[in-house]
């Protein structure tokens, strides 16, 4: 009786492992593998996209840019989708750029992954970056986005932020001047006012356009901001000066161009 049992044993043993055996080629020759869950396969997407964003370049402090709009569609690029779809804010995103403290050495065109927004972020950056409609956002995570480190939910998110309390500062009084002069020090003292300090933390910057009669006119306001943020993110606002940045162009009085209509 033991021995039956003895044969009995090895006999079941057998089976188990020739099936075992039969699936597992089964499995090579198909080339199949066994199915992943989907939370899993979520995940390790994510996984490797963090991964990828996190491998930042070498830089000092960041630069929040932000375009005066009307300028920029009189100089040239009125035919522009973003010019053409009526008048915009003040002041516009530009881009949030990694800077070094030597200028013009900046990082730029780091690998990246493939820009993919959330929906709900793409629509309110639209609101102030309208040079979206002509690929800005694509070609400003392209050339400096992937150099931050951080995957682009998070670089657009905190550059719309950045964007919204300078323009809260700023925004207002260069829609009462436009058409008008003005200088650096009354545009610094409407900031101060809004928020104490915040004047020496942006740089002004001007240049003449075809249809200016010669005189220097607002293209851009720069915000120089630290990036001792999480993961490198922006963080606190730098004063300017103090990491070598400066007016351009701008003298003791500039213009602030107006929208056309």
């Amino acid at each position: 009786m033991a021995l039956l049992r003895s044969h009995k044993g090895k006999f079941v043993l057998a089976v188990v492992v020739l099936g075992t055996l039969l699936a597992w080629f089964s499995v090579r020759e198909t080339g199949d593998s066994p199915p992943v869950p989907s939370d899993k396969q979520d995940n390790s997407a994510s996984r490797a996209r963090q991964a990828t964003s996190k491998a930042a370049a070498s830089f000092d402090f960041y630069l929040l840019a932000l375009t005066a709009h009307a300028a920029f569609c009189a100089d040239g690029n009125e035919g522009k989708r973003e010019c053409r779809s009526g008048p915009h804010r003040p002041l516009v995103i530009h881009g949030l750029w990694p800077e070094r403290l030597q200028p013009r050495t900046y990082p730029h065109d780091c690998p990246a992954p493939r820009l993919e927004l959330d929906p709900g972020l793409e629509m309110q950056l639209a609101e102030f970056m309208p040079g979206m409609a002509d690929g800005l956002h694509v070609h400003e995570w392209r050339e400096h986005g992937g150099c931050s480190g951080l995957d682009d939910d998070e670089y657009f998110s905190r550059t719309l932020d950045l964007a919204r309390a300078l323009d809260a500062a700023l925004g207002a009084r260069l829609t009462t001047l436009a058409g008008r002069e003005t200088s650096p020090a009354e545009l610094r003292e409407t900031a101060d006012m809004f928020q104490p300090g915040i004047a020496a933390t942006f740089t002004l910057h001007c240049r003449t356009l075809r249809d200016s009669g010669g005189r220097p006119v607002l293209i851009e306001v720069r915000q120089c901001i630290d990036d001792d943020g999480l993961n490198r993110a922006p963080g606190k606002l730098l004063d300017c000066a103090s990491v070598g940045r400066r007016d351009q162009g701008c003298g003791s009085s500039f213009e602030v161009a107006g929208e056309r209509r």
